[in-house]
């Protein structure tokens, strides 16, 4: 291998390795800055989404570029991700939640394959999703400190119809080219729907904040400094790396490699938390992922395609 290739190379594993980890962070910031009912679900998915829509307005207007026509399904579909999220790191802890929504995503890739597409799956694969189905269904049932009720399972709930925006979110943008313009787009748009939200709860008591902090605002500070960071860094900026680094893996490698999402989240839970891993999410996690794995790699897998440092900094470009 030449020494240039072999750059190019590892510079394509840190990006991706970059982008996973930011993934990851995303978890920890919700549940840190949610846990302890602050700012309401709604406040944070306003900051999030509106931070991430401010960053990239303010980088297409540096640039001077005009927005595309929103994909009002993708700006939907961005806003349910981010939404369901917030709900969901009320109840659930970092490990659990990025558990469930990273699963959940990759059902939603494989039932679009089996159902749209109409793919057939081999026995191995099949086996693959009964495995996984089985190590979901024992997180959900075994693996969460809640009670069990539909109250406990709600965070759950939400975890998993998040999980099915974002994967939604990923098969709209897999062909698109244009990742900044549509990154921007998604964002600002994705803001059109919590303006019922915004309504509704604006006549609800705490329906933003919880107003017993209300005489001590800088309690505020924090939760608000992470929505931002959330939404401005590592929802904005590294979507868009994402999205240029991913059309250089191949499918199975794009699949597996958001697997390390869940293990990287429960390593910062446990660091920064201070959170616990029972035995029954050790046992549900490798089920899951030990099964998607099963059905990606009997995937053809793509040759990996050469990119250089040029390349990926046109991102910013186009």
């Amino acid at each position: 291998m030449k020494k240039s290739n072999k750059l190019n190379y590892i510079w394509i594993a840190f990006l991706t390795f970059f982008t996973i980890f930011g993934f990851a962070v995303n978890s920890l910031l919700a549940r840190a800055a949610l846990n302890n009912n602050v700012i309401s679900p709604l406040l944070y998915s306003l900051l999030r989404l509106g931070s991430g829509a401010l960053m990239l307005f303010l980088i297409i207007s540096y640039k001077k570029i005009k927005l595309p026509k929103p994909n009002y399904l993708s700006a939907f579909a961005l806003f349910i991700y981010a939404f369901c999220f917030s709900i969901g790191y009320i109840e659930v802890s970092v490990a659990v939640g990025a558990l469930l929504v990273f699963s959940a995503v990759q059902f939603t890739i494989i039932g679009d394959a089996i159902l749209i597409h109409k793919e057939k799956l081999f026995l191995f694969q099949w086996l693959g999703v009964v495995i996984s189905m089985g190590g979901f269904i024992l997180l959900v049932y075994k693996g969460l400190s809640v009670p069990k009720n539909f109250i406990g399972y709600f965070g759950a709930i939400m975890m998993i119809i998040s999980g099915i925006g974002w994967g939604i979110y990923t098969l709209k943008g897999k062909f698109e080219k244009q990742y900044l313009l549509r990154t921007a787009s998604n964002f600002i748009f994705s803001l059109i729907y919590l303006i019922p939200f915004i309504i509704i709860f604006a006549f609800f008591k705490n329906g933003f904040i919880n107003e017993q902090y209300i005489k001590t605002p800088y309690i505020y500070l924090k939760p608000i400094t992470l929505g931002v960071l959330s939404g401005a860094i590592f929802s904005a900026v590294f979507y868009i790396i994402w999205y240029k680094v991913v059309i250089k893996l191949s499918r199975v490698l794009s699949s597996s490699v958001q697997l390390l999402t869940p293990v990287i989240a429960a390593i910062l839970g446990i660091i920064f938390l201070n959170e616990k891993i029972s035995l029954n999410f050790f046992i549900s996690a490798i089920l899951i992922l030990g099964g998607i794995i099963f059905v990606i790699l009997k995937e053809k897998t793509a040759e990996v395609g050469e990119v250089t440092i040029e390349e990926l900094e046109e991102t910013f470009n186009k």
